[in-house]
């Protein structure tokens, strides 16, 4: 999962301006802060800075952002990334605990699909604690 962020472990941020993107790796019984992406800088707004903006989280399965454009939103989705827009500024333990509560619990359709895609080979799986 990728956050947008612009400052500490918060989901803070646009997408097309965040100063960052956290990449946290997501199981109903581990998070884990992997990556700590620093976002390409705007030179002029297009629909084709959001290009490199995908390009840098093309990994993930998922994207929070504070807001999305259409464009950019449509880019997201067709790269096979689900976007999750938060309504207001909070710390991503907050959202990492509320995503591994539907995880463990029953999933929707749309995430246990995703879940299902994430065990292969896209990203190693963190083990379950014993």
């Amino acid at each position: 999962m990728a956050c947008a962020s612009n400052s500490g472990e918060r989901l803070d941020g646009h997408f097309g301006s965040c100063a960052r993107f956290l990449i946290y790796q997501v199981s109903p019984t581990e998070t884990r802060l992997i990556a700590v992406r620093p976002a390409p800088k705007i030179t002029r707004l297009s629909v084709d800075h959001s290009a490199e903006r995908v390009t840098l989280i093309g990994d993930c399965d998922l994207l929070c952002v504070l807001s999305i454009g259409g464009p950019a939103a449509a880019r997201v989705v067709n790269s096979g990334i689900h976007p999750i827009k938060r309504g207001s500024i909070d710390a991503t333990h907050t959202l990492l605990t509320e995503l591994q509560q539907v995880l463990a619990g029953d999933p929707p359709p749309w995430l246990a699909k995703l879940r299902a895609r994430t065990i292969s080979p896209r990203a190693e799986p963190i083990e379950a604690a014993p």
